[in-house]
């Protein structure tokens, strides 16, 4: 018997697409671009990091919007529901499997910037700077940075495609001796815990005496990370072995997790 909801078709949960929504983070450096890279399919970059792309030069699918030769107000376009018409754009390009926005910390930043320009033209916000931004200016920065991350999530939804954003990690917090309390991502304010909550992976990446690691439960003091692609009973992360000439490391393991009927699968070996 087929169930309404009035016009709304009900389905069981094995009979909904599942497709990546992914928040990589990590220190600047450590390879979360050229990682992210290796998602399945052509992969169309929102690139907001000046000659982040430079590492992607032995790829020939990728393709990248240079966002960074931009003006602060270009985080504007990412306030409407499809933003720099990307619906259009994704439908006549099935070729694109996976939306890469790289990076939320320097969209974030160049929010605040052009926030506090904003404000400025308020009565609340007139005495905004960048020094001291007030509550105008971090509102707009927020409040642009959830829209960003909504509309792009809504927009790769409606055409089934991956999304992935990047950002970087921020300076760990201390305690009265020095000693480091914790590590988080780089977005300021609250963004570092509420953006997560709209996303299905969040990998924290490190690259340390012992290779690049990838975290997929909270350690290290660094937090936060979550994930429905791999079993959590385990380790909380792994070791990351690949040839960024060869190896497609995310294509893989999401070709495995859709085999196995979107149910967790072991860590990478």
């Amino acid at each position: 018997m087929e169930l309404k909801i009035g016009n709304l078709k009900l389905e069981q949960p094995a009979n909904e697409k599942t497709r990546l929504s992914m928040i990589l983070w990590g220190p600047s450096g450590c390879g979360k671009t050229t990682f992210a890279a290796t998602a399945p399919g052509e992969k169309l970059l929102l690139m907001w990091d000046d000659n982040g792309s430079a590492s992607l030069a032995h790829r020939s699918d990728c393709h990248v919007v240079p966002l960074y030769k931009e003006p602060q107000s270009s985080v504007e376009m990412f306030k409407t529901p499809d933003p720099m018409g990307l619906d259009k754009f994704l439908k006549e390009n099935p070729n694109i499997k996976t939306v890469i926005f790289d990076s939320m910390t320097t969209f974030a930043e160049r929010a605040l910037y052009h926030g506090v320009t904003k404000a400025q033209g308020t009565a609340k916000g007139k005495s905004a700077t960048i020094e001291d931004p007030g509550f105008a200016g971090y509102g707009n920065k927020n409040t642009w940075t959830h829209l960003a991350v909504s509309n792009l999530l809504a927009v790769t939804a409606k055409h089934d495609r991956h999304m992935i954003f990047i950002a970087h990690e921020g300076t760990p917090d201390k305690d009265a001796l020095g000693n480091v309390t914790s590590i988080s991502i780089l977005l300021g304010s609250t963004l570092s815990k509420e953006v997560p909550i709209k996303l299905s992976e969040v990998w924290a990446m490190t690259d340390t005496d012992k290779g690049r690691r990838i975290a997929i439960r909270p350690c290290r003091m660094r937090s936060p990370m979550k994930t429905r692609m791999f079993e959590t009973s385990g380790e909380p992360e792994f070791t990351l072995k690949f040839d960024y000439e060869k190896d497609d490391p995310i294509n893989e393991w999401y070709v495995q997790w859709k085999a196995n009927g979107f149910r967790k699968i072991g860590l990478p070996k």
